[in-house]
């Protein structure tokens, strides 16, 4: 049996004026065949600001029981 399964990273814009992007990451690691649907996913939503490093930013992504964590703490 193939372990096919990785954490996924990537950035999301924030709700800000200055096009900041905030680097995200699965909780644990997901299927990687769902790498592309979750990008889909992320491209719509918006983070807000402040943000802590760890914090939740969307819960049960795909229905796979991992959460996106921000990866970055930005207070302005």
């Amino acid at each position: 049996m193939e372990n096919n399964k990785e954490v996924f990273t990537t950035i999301i814009r924030l709700k800000d004026r200055k096009g900041r992007m905030l680097p995200v990451k699965t909780s644990k690691p997901i299927d990687v065949d769902l790498f592309i649907e979750c990008s889909k996913a992320l491209g719509r939503i918006h983070g807000n600001i402040p943000v802590n490093v760890g914090e939740v930013i969307c819960s049960n992504i795909l229905n796979t029981g991992a959460d996106i964590l921000s990866c970055k703490t930005i207070i302005d």
